[in-house]
């Protein structure tokens, strides 16, 4: 190796570690003198020196693994790209698509993974950036260098895929240029890659349970089904009382019954509930249902509880239609107490559905006890009504070991309507607020504060609070227990032995299974964001990798890359090679170029690419002398083409001069 080699490579090593190696920004091109047309732009041959193919030019055959060499950074980030992909598109496949965010050992909750998908994303889009940017370099040198039918790549194209022309200049050149070149989009798209890369699996993300299983796992009957009415002459009117004075204040809005649910078609005012059944009356399997899974200890080292598939009820509630009311005397039931308090309770079939409504007795008639003989209250129309539905389904429900709350439920099939009849509330509504005429005093005590208290709430709801609707929602508990509370009265008659022989068997639907283990909350995204996550940056990949196989398939070497753009394009110049040639001058100097754009009255951005919209830059490889002029080396210079129309005049002026020097001339053979 020669001294010139070696005092070059410390050069570039002396830059990139020497902090204080400072680079004037007056970087003078050689001063622009006019070049006249004269013989000496004739080459040997008798052609034209500006001529593109008289050139010199190194076109050997190179094994795959020298044209590797230029760009094997970028090869590497492409590599690193490609194993990113494969690897992050499965992740995300896995945990976001598929749902299931176990992988091996590894979980990865809501919190873990929305702290992945922030940082992988963007690293994975500044990775594609890269690639994208070393592409956009590596191309505009092999386009470039190109021989044969089209030499060299325009100006346009050159500038536009350079790292170093920022975003609104390769825009103009777009749009300067026509849009006939149009290499800058790759470079214009790169912002909105990076922004939709890094935000497109965030787009109307949630959390949600997901259930591990980690224990044992026990047949048990579990889930709701419709009432059955039956069965109501075999439970003490006390027992039904006390249900129902209990959860008419919050049955639905109790974590261990109740929790929200989504169905198609319910709007704003309308509300709907998921019953499951709940953990305390699930029963393990067994002649007599009076034992709860729980007993035991089965489950007291899980966190929580799944039980699979159980049946359900699904209890729906929306305004009845504008202008409906009640038949006073058709729909609706007075109940009064020994005490002087009354309800007033009235139902209507609607197909499967029933309207409900209800109201007390007002505060002043209740005072004078005047309930009974004043119902001028019970005319005046219900302001407290709604329309009730149930839907049978079957879900998957996961509990909290600790508290028995309902963590999560998903449904597996689709609800079905179940038609709640008048006749049957009816007889609902006798059992609980009627005495019968052998009642015990317990039982006719039980009414009468059943009827008291649900008086009492409805008042305070509607005279002293009325800036709420807690009194339709008090209406909807109560509509909702035997819902929930059917297959309870159900099990009492089962281990009272009450049921007759052919009831004591549950249906075989309430068979299923409860499983230990621990829920944790995970990330939920859209499908399609995914799909469309993992398209986009395959495709980028995909196309990266198809342009640097069309790079190393070119037959014209690449320069080596010193990783600063600024530095390389100074040091390809031809103008800058020009002393060092041997025996060839550069077609046209870049130093006229900048004179012209200079001499210019106005100088932007516009005016520039103006000027270079019908040039070409041409890469060849060149010989030229070492520093001890005894060695001859061959480095890629970037020639400026002529433009074809000014070479042309240029010519036939030149032509034409000599003419009239041999008419003149008294010594050449032709002269006069």
């Amino acid at each position: 190796m020669m001294k010139s080699d070696y005092s070059s490579e410390l050069e570039e090593i002396s830059l990139i570690f020497d902090p204080d190696r400072r680079i004037p920004l007056d970087l003078h091109f050689p001063s622009h003198q006019p070049v006249p047309s004269n013989p000496d732009f004739l080459n040997a041959a008798g052609e034209t020196a500006y001529a593109s193919p008289s050139r010199p030019r190194a076109v050997t055959d190179r094994s795959l693994r020298e044209n590797c060499r230029p760009i094997g950074l970028a090869l590497t980030a492409w590599i690193t790209s490609l194993i990113f992909t494969v690897v992050y598109s499965l992740f995300i496949y896995h945990v976001l698509f598929e749902g299931n965010p176990v992988i091996g050992s590894w979980t990865f909750d809501a919190s873990l993974t929305n702290l992945l998908l922030s940082l992988l994303s963007q690293l994975y889009a500044m990775l594609l950036a890269y690639v994208v940017l070393s592409l956009s370099d590596a191309l505009r040198w092999s386009l470039a260098s190109r021989s044969g039918r089209v030499d060299g790549a325009s100006a346009s194209s050159f500038f536009q895929l350079s790292p170093a022309t920022d975003w609104f200049s390769t825009m103009k050149f777009i749009f300067k240029g026509r849009f006939r070149s149009n290499w800058g989009v790759m470079r214009l798209a790169l912002p909105f890659m990076g922004l939709g890369l890094g935000s497109v699996l965030k787009f109307q993300n949630s959390f949600e349970d997901y259930f591990i299983k980690q224990g044992v796992t026990v047949d048990v009957y579990a889930g709701n089904i419709p009432p059955d009415v039956s069965i109501l002459g075999l439970i003490s009117t006390a027992y039904l009382d006390g249900f129902f004075d209990t959860w008419t204040q919050q049955l639905l809005n109790y974590p261990r019954y109740a929790t929200t649910w989504k169905m198609k078609g319910c709007t704003e005012d309308c509300s709907v509930s998921f019953l499951p059944g709940g953990m305390e009356i699930a029963r393990k399997v067994g002649p007599l249902l009076n034992s709860t899974i729980l007993k035991g200890g089965l489950f007291n080292n899980t966190e929580s509880i799944m039980i699979q598939g159980a049946p359900g009820m699904v209890a729906r509630f929306e305004p009845v239609a504008d202008g409906f009311e009640f038949d006073i005397e058709e729909d609706c039931n007075v109940y009064q107490t020994p005490l002087g308090d009354a309800l007033q309770m009235c139902k209507k079939q609607f197909g499967d559905s029933v309207a409900a409504g209800w109201r007390a007795c007002p505060s002043f008639f209740q005072f004078t006890r005047a309930c009974a003989t004043q119902l001028s209250w019970t005319r005046a129309p219900l302001v407290s009504k709604t329309l009730f539905t149930a839907y049978r389904q079957n879900a998957t429900t996961t509990y909290s070991q600790k508290d028995l709350s309902i963590q999560h439920a998903e449904p597996i099939s689709e609800p079905v309507r179940v038609k709640m009849s008048v006749p049957d509330m009816d007889l609902i509504w006798n059992r609980i607020f009627v005495p019968r005429p052998l009642s015990s005093q317990l039982d006719l005590e039980s009414i009468n504060i059943t009827i008291a208290r649900m008086a009492w709430k409805y008042r305070t709801y509607t005279e002293f609070f009325p800036d709420n609707e807690m009194h339709v929602e008090l209406l909807q508990n109560f509509l909702s227990v035997p819902l929930q509370f059917a297959i309870t009265a159900m099990q009492y008659a089962n281990y009272t032995l009450a049921l007759p022989a052919d009831k004591r068997t549950f249906p075989p639907e309430l068979l299923t299974t409860a499983t230990g283990g621990r829920s944790i909350k995970r990330f939920v995204s859209q499908p399609w964001t995914v799909l469309v996550f993992i398209a986009a940056g395959s495709s980028v990949v995909m196309l990266t990798g198809f342009g640097f196989w069309w790079i190393l398939k070119q037959p014209n070497p690449l320069p080596k890359s010193s990783g600063i753009v600024e530095l390389d394009f100074i040091s390809r110049l031809s103008d800058l090679q020009k002393h060092r040639h041997t025996d060839q001058d550069s077609s046209e100097r870049f130093s006229e170029l900048v004179y012209d754009i200079r001499s210019k009255k106005q100088h932007s951005a516009w005016h520039i690419i103006k000027a270079l919209r019908k040039r070409r830059l041409e890469l060849s490889q060149m010989e030229v002398a070492a520093e001890s002029e005894r060695q001859m080396k061959r480095l890629p210079v970037l020639h400026l083409l002529p433009n074809r129309a000014d070479y042309v005049a240029a010519e036939s002026s030149s032509v034409s001069s000599t003419d009239r020097e041999k008419s003149v001339s008294p010594n050449h053979p032709d002269g006069v």
